[in-house]
């Protein structure tokens, strides 16, 4: 199956996988070589790019950039040896300590992920980091929030941010390492910079006039689905009364990823609502009854008194 080739600016191509989930991957091109920009899980996509980038960047490709440590990101690595791989520094620790495994387990349902191979980044940076290139620059920044590994890229001259799964149709929390705080405070700082387009870690290009909107949106759900969740189960609310509040109700489309958003969008949902009744239950715990808050009020006074 084809991959999407789109051409963002001049000199700065996105490619969109058809076969899992529309994850994006890009390339800059300049006169002394290429950039790539995350990579696309199948090997059969990666070759595809590989020929592209042959014809089109004929000084070869000399980056990587890992934007994630998630394998619908990074399994194309492999495919690019004289390429220096860079990565956010967790990336790296997460590639160690989950990659190889995640992987075995893959290719129990693909077998063509056997020609895969878990590549770690040799370059990796903590806040960020800049690479000059044939008249380009290209700023890999720490972007955490959905994962701690998440960086986006900034190509200046094209102003066009890779966005990674920092921007998504909806954004992404229900995982074990995501911070919903953190999350929005990357997105607020998306707005400092000149943009003229983002390419989502999923879907659709975002163009001009969408840019600004589209990283206030994304807070906004984030800001609302937590009101929501903190409301019912104050109320005293069930699951069931949780998932009656559908994507659209947030102003999101249901129809982007084939439909997935709403997986995405139920998910977000029951995770902020299991974290929320934890607390809740430790707060019910950690608070003395009022028989016993009582008798230690009691004790206090006799103390007092007989000092």
């Amino acid at each position: 199956m084809a991959v999407t080739r789109t051409r963002v600016a001049d000199d700065t191509w996105v490619f969109t996988s058809e076969l899992y989930a529309e994850v994006n991957a890009g390339l800059v091109i300049s006169p002394e070589g290429g950039i790539l920009i995350d990579t696309l899980p199948f090997p059969s996509e990666t070759a595809q790019i590989i020929q592209f980038a042959k014809r089109v960047c004929p000084a070869g490709i000399k980056y990587v950039i890992n934007t994630i440590s998630h394998a619908d990101h990074v399994y194309g690595s492999c495919f690019f040896p004289e390429a220096e791989l860079i990565a956010q520094e967790k990336a790296r620790e997460f590639l160690i300590k989950y990659g190889r495994k995640a992987l075995d387990e893959a290719r129990e349902y693909t077998p063509e992920l056997f020609k895969v191979e878990i590549r770690l980044p040799k370059l990796v940076f903590n806040e960020g980091m800049l690479i000059r290139l044939g008249g380009k620059t290209v700023h890999a920044m720490h972007a955490p929030g959905p994962s701690p590994d998440v960086c986006v890229v900034h190509v200046r001259e094209e102003k066009v941010l890779f966005a990674s799964d920092l921007i998504m149709p909806v954004p992404y929390i229900a995982t074990p390492f995501s911070d919903i705080e953190v999350y929005k405070r990357s997105l607020a700082k998306l707005h400092d910079l000149n943009l003229e387009a983002i390419v989502q870690g999923h879907g659709d290009i975002l163009l001009r006039g969408e840019v600004s909107s589209s990283i206030d949106e994304s807070i906004q759900y984030l800001n609302d689905i937590q009101a929501l969740v903190e409301r019912l189960v104050k109320e005293g609310a069930t699951k069931h009364d949780l998932l009656q509040y559908d994507i659209e109700q947030f102003g999101r489309s249901r129809i982007p990823l084939g439909g997935l958003v709403r997986n995405f969008h139920k998910a977000n949902l029951l995770h902020l609502w299991n974290q929320a009744k934890a607390r809740h239950r430790q707060g019910s715990q950690g608070a003395p009854s009022p028989h016993r808050k009582q008798g230690q009020q009691a004790e206090e006074l006799e103390s007092t008194a007989t000092r």
